[in-house]
């Protein structure tokens, strides 16, 4: 029996180097372009969602997003998105359970530490946020990227006005506003929110406390949020002019570290309260970085920010559509006020 003749590779019958180089480019190219694909078919289904929520349609934002979550191909920032519209979703329904649901979803994706902005987020979104926290950590303590980090909690400032003293009272929360985002973003610093420490006020039982000004409370209230400081504030409007101080107070001591203020013309008090916060940072040896974001989110009109101030109380009483009408009313008076413009943006789907 004749054997079948051995076949000899020669470079007439072996496969070109160069088309197998195409080939498996052709490959890895169809490859990409399938997960491009999924990748850009995921950021339209929820680039959807976040039209349908801000439509109050909220049916149609948690049926686009509710099924992605078992999706193996979902990229962890993706994820994030996805699980934070939910949370907001099931919230503006109701459906709070659900809601806690996603947020604990949203948290179990960390590191790195998830945060949600106050300024962009529903209150409603952001008690559900910090109560999910509690139950995940079993405590009232913030959290921090940097275990060594130092913490201070701001308390809402005193009105010690004389004149017109009911009408400035909106201004306590409008000045412990905005000195949290004058000292946000200080080096070595985390500044607790404010809607964090209303939440906790809240849990706590001492909302309405006619001591909540007093060290020895503002000490109770440090070592519930686990701070090393915590701020008492207070302001005096007479005429045409303001005057600010601020007193430090040492969590695990008690003891108070500074006592300062700053006074000048009230139509100045972005300028005024910038002044305080410096001093401020320069006792806890941290510092201030320049930035013109802060004063590209607040504003230099003082009817601006008392309209503000007022929706912010408003928005603690739950009136979500007497805040949105402050909120507006402030941009009368300064259209650019972006602070303004989140607030109202983060609670526009539930007015709806």
């Amino acid at each position: 029996m004749k054997r079948p003749e051995k076949i000899k590779i020669t470079s007439s019958n072996r496969f070109p180097f160069h088309l197998y180089l195409v080939v498996t480019l052709m490959f890895f190219n169809s490859v990409l372009g399938l997960v491009y694909a999924q990748t850009d078919e995921i950021s339209r289904q929820v680039k959807q969602a976040v039209e349908a929520y801000r439509a109050a349609d909220f049916e149609t934002a948690i049926g686009l997003l509710a099924p992605m979550v078992a999706d193996t191909n979902l990229n962890k920032a993706d994820k994030k998105e996805v699980y934070r519209i939910l949370g907001l979703s099931y919230t503006a329904k109701g459906l709070y359970d659900k809601a806690k649901e996603a947020i604990s979803e949203l948290i179990k994706l960390e590191p790195p530490l998830v945060e949600l902005d106050p300024d962009r987020e529903p209150p409603k979104m952001m008690k559900i946020y910090y109560e999910v926290r509690k139950n995940v950590t079993g405590s009232y303590q913030v959290e921090r990227p940097d275990p060594g980090m130092q913490t201070v909690a701001i308390l809402d400032f005193m009105n010690r006005s004389i004149d017109d003293r009911e009408k400035l009272d909106p201004l306590e929360k409008g000045f412990a506003d905005l000195m949290i985002h004058q000292l946000y973003g200080a080096t070595n610093l985390k500044v607790v929110e404010r809607e964090r420490i209303q939440w906790i006020l809240d849990e706590i039982k001492m909302e309405n406390d006619p001591n909540l000004f007093d060290p020895e409370s503002a000490v109770r209230i440090g070592k519930q949020l686990g701070v090393h400081s915590i701020l008492l504030g207070s302001f005096i409007k007479f005429k045409k002019d303001l005057w600010l101080g601020a007193r430090l107070v040492k969590v695990e001591t008690s003891e108070i570290l500074m006592t300062e203020e700053v006074k000048g013309k009230a139509d100045d008090f972005f300028d005024l309260s910038e002044q305080l916060a410096v001093k401020i940072a320069k006792e806890i040896n941290t510092e201030l970085l320049p930035t013109e974001s802060k004063a590209d989110l607040e504003t230099s009109s003082l009817d601006a920010m008392m309209a503000y101030s007022e929706g912010l109380a408003l928005l603690e009483k739950g009136d979500y559509k007497g805040a949105y009408q402050k909120f507006q009313e402030a941009l009368k008076y300064d259209p650019n006020y972006k602070k303004a413009q989140y607030k109202a943006k983060s609670i526009e789907p539930f007015i709806s």
